[in-house]
């Protein structure tokens, strides 16, 4: 995609010959990392998985994302973030009105991205480690387990023996800490100390709350939340956000209206923080990228291409491994590049 691919490279192999696995022997012999989304039965039956290359290639850092884990009754099962993740790691469950609901649906590779991360930090502690030893090492993630750590807060809790309930904004717990809707769109706070409560009932033009032994305490609010919510829901939609913005602003307070996809792609914050960059792609032209939200200072990151065709590098990047027009030649006509 245009989002994900920029800066890269493509080279195709039919690795289901023995000469495209030759081809990509030799590239593992200058290569650092070997990453992979491919199941355990299918590295096991092209000799790609860690067992397979580690004594070839001992510097060989060998990352593999599956979607269960590689142990298992699901070890073989394919697995997209939506199923792997999303809907058996607990997201859908969780986030659900109940079990009579339909359940919500997760954003187009919302979670593969998460684990993107995941990935980052994992081969960057591995190249460390080379750096220092000189030997590589296997490493394994599943989109199953990404989810349960981004539910970390959930599951430990559980884990403790002490589960919680998929959330209900009528009866939050901590009322300044859940959705109301202004007059014209949804807002998010967030306070979780008794240090805001004063504040906050200045801003709504509620100083006769700040003493109310039914609200003056995080417990007392507990105890009161459903009427609480009430009450606010009428006090909060009576106003426009951009009404109640600028209260909640002179006072201090962590709140935040919902934007729309649209907005987001306008919103002066996004701007000037460099959230977009223009570039120049071959077939669709001029394009507006969303940047990766890490910003360096001294070594600024920049797309050096568009996210190129399948396979667009083969050439490219045989010739550099050593290969000749010749064996490029011989390898399109056994079928093992485009």
């Amino acid at each position: 995609t245009l989002f994900l691919n920029r800066s890269k490279r493509s080279v195709a192999l039919n690795l289901r010959t023995e000469k495209g696995r030759e081809v990509l022997y030799k590239l593992l012999e200058d290569t650092d990392i070997f990453a992979t989304n491919y199941s355990t039965d299918v590295l096991k039956k092209y000799g790609l998985d860690y067992a397979s290359l580690k004594d070839q290639f001992p510097g060989l850092v060998h990352c593999v994302l599956t979607g269960y884990g590689s142990k298992g009754p699901k070890a073989n099962d394919r697995g997209y973030d939506y199923v792997a993740a999303w809907s058996y790691g607990g997201m859908m469950d969780l986030i659900s009105a109940g079990p009579d609901n339909p359940p919500p649906i997760s954003r187009p590779g919302m979670m593969d991205i998460v684990a993107s991360a995941h990935i980052t930090s994992g081969l960057l502690a591995a190249l460390y480690y080379k750096q220092k030893t000189g030997k590589g090492q296997g490493l394994e993630l599943s989109l199953y387990h990404t989810a349960t750590w981004t539910l970390g807060l959930d599951i430990q809790t559980a884990l403790f023996g002490h589960p919680q309930p998929r959330w209900d904004r009528k009866r939050a717990p901590n009322p300044m800490y859940t959705s109301y809707r202004c007059k014209d769109r949804w807002c998010m706070m967030c306070h979780p100390t008794q240090e805001y409560w004063a504040p906050f009932c200045k801003a709504i033009g509620k100083t006769e709350w700040i003493g109310n032994p039914h609200y003056a305490t995080m417990e007392s609010r507990e105890q009161h939340a459903e009427e609480l919510v009430a009450l606010l829901d009428e006090v909060i939609g009576s106003r426009t956000w951009k009404e109640w913005e600028k209260e909640f602003r002179a006072n201090d307070l962590i709140v935040s209206g919902n934007q729309t996809i649209a907005e987001i792609l306008k919103d002066e914050q996004a701007i000037v923080n460099n959230f977009y960059t223009d570039i120049e792609h071959p077939i669709v032209g001029k394009a507006r990228l969303l940047n990766s939200p890490v910003q360096f200072s001294n070594t600024p990151a920049k797309i050096t291409s568009a996210a190129p065709q399948i396979g667009a590098h083969t050439e490219e990047v045989l010739l550099t491994a050593g290969y000749t027009w010749d064996d490029l030649a011989k390898l399109k006509e056994e079928g093992v590049i485009p």
